[in-house]
């Protein structure tokens, strides 16, 4: 992998396929992530968990992330991984949502480091196992997205403790897990992790509050990162990643495109599931509430259509 990188970040509900293509061939990030996916529901053969890890055909390295608590469903949710051609195997441990964390998953693995360390351990060696198996020659790479702390930055701690493990990378979320989304990004914690990992093999991504790809290349040299995520701002902003605003007329089609490739992906799937992403899409022009509000209601294809062709013509 080619450092430093400006990448999408896997986004629980969001980055599914679909909305993987459209940023990939609209902004050309570096890397992509899938949503998070349980590794237990992934072994146990669950139809919609095997659906998060469709992808399409690029160039551009594509990371499966994965969340649990168990090392042994990791090791085998990663070497599906690598038999499904994935470049990358990300482990969740910074998801903030209530019943994760209380199953001892996402950030709760925060507070067991133990564990953490034995599930980056068991990823490494479905790797080294699968790419033998497989006679794989490419590099595949192992790493770990999480938090600076649980209620209180603990990011010196925390971080010394993954790095014991030695994971390629470490994106870090410059937020506690009390913290969730709210709040402003801490990014001296990022900057912590990032001294603390110069001497080791360990990359250090940033995430959090990213709001252009010139920020993200400011925060990079500010703080001598590998890389840094973008999540929220690329919702319905693909071009984030090639610093371009588009027109209207250009994220309608994008838009539209979208909602094919979602009806390719997912073919039984009602096409409800993607209104959020509409209304991502739809700003900045006159009567874009209006707009966003008839989008609200769409059950078809043609409906998105009919909407937009008012506009548009």
């Amino acid at each position: 992998m080619n450092y430093p990188i400006i990448g999408l970040a896997p986004m629980d509900g969001v980055t599914d396929a679909p909305f993987r293509y459209i940023t990939d061939i609209y902004g050309k990030p570096d890397i992509i992530y899938t949503e998070f996916t349980s590794v237990k529901g992934l072994i146990l053969g669950k139809p919609a968990i095997q659906r998060m890890l469709l992808r399409h055909k690029t160039e551009t390295k594509t990371i499966a992330q994965f969340f649990g608590c168990e090392p042994e469903y990791f090791y085998q949710a990663a070497l599906v991984a690598i038999e499904k051609g994935f470049d990358g195997v990300d482990i969740n441990m910074g998801c903030p949502d209530k019943s994760v964390f209380r199953r001892g998953a996402g950030a709760g693995l925060i507070l067991q480091p133990k564990l953490a360390k034995e599930i980056i351990l068991s990823v490494k060696k479905a790797v080294k196992d699968g790419k033998e198996k497989l006679k794989i020659k490419k590099d595949i790479t192992v790493s770990v997205k999480t938090r600076t702390g649980y209620k209180i930055p603990q990011t010196k701690e925390w971080i010394s403790q993954l790095l014991e493990a030695e994971p390629d990378v470490i994106c870090l979320h410059a937020r506690t897990f009390a913290q969730k989304y709210s709040g402003l990004a801490d990014w001296s914690q990022i900057g912590i992790a990032a001294d603390l990992a110069r001497n080791t093999k360990t990359k250090i991504f940033g995430n959090g509050d990213i709001k252009s790809r010139e920020q993200a290349l400011e925060r990079i040299k500010e703080y001598n990162l590998a890389g840094v995520l973008i999540g929220r701002a690329a919702l319905g902003n693909p071009w984030i990643f090639k610093g371009t605003i588009p027109t209207t007329e250009e994220r309608f089609k994008a838009l539209l495109k979208h909602c094919k490739k979602f009806r390719e992906f997912f073919p039984d799937a009602d096409l409800s599931i993607m209104r959020k992403h509409l209304a991502w899409y739809v700003k900045d022009f006159p009567h874009a509430a209006e707009v966003r509000n008839e989008l609200m209601q769409v059950k078809s294809i043609d409906d998105v259509k009919k909407i937009l062709s008012k506009i548009i013509l």
